[in-house]
């Protein structure tokens, strides 16, 4: 994917941060910019507040959508959101990488899938991450 126009609808809004803080792990822009692999592929600190938060909503979303996580999507309403290529960035170069990326013919990152030892991770609050999710409004998103 390297335009918004190919951004799926997901039919859920995106939870607010824990801090309801002004910036959000599901990015905002309306322009968001799309990403091959080797883009990401820079080092740094992986494990922070920032990338758990990211975490807990990737994981639930996935759970909620049964499928892969469009790198970029719209919400409901129309709103663009997209993944944080920099939680994203800092999962794929986990050793094990924690996420998959799927690419479309370009190269470009289409969709991002959870690895396993990601998904364990969270498993024991599979349920709270999914209702999360699947409960969160346009007020809050």
């Amino acid at each position: 994917m390297k335009s918004v126009e190919d951004a799926p609808e997901i039919g859920f809004f995106i939870p607010p941060m824990p801090q309801a803080g002004s910036h959000h792990v599901i990015s905002r822009g309306q322009r968001p910019d799309f990403y091959r692999p080797l883009d990401l592929l820079d080092k740094g600190p992986g494990k922070t507040a920032w990338v758990d938060a990211f975490e807990k909503i990737f994981v639930g979303l996935y759970w909620a959508l049964e499928d892969a996580v469009p790198y970029a999507f719209r919400t409901p309403d129309g709103t663009i959101r997209s993944l944080d290529a920099g939680c994203v960035k800092m999962l794929l170069n986990r050793n094990p990488p924690e996420l998959e990326l799927i690419c479309d013919v370009e190269g470009y990152i289409d969709s991002v899938r959870p690895a396993a030892p990601l998904l364990k991770r969270y498993e024991l609050i599979r349920g709270k991450l999914t209702k999360r999710i699947m409960e969160a409004t346009a007020a809050e998103s």
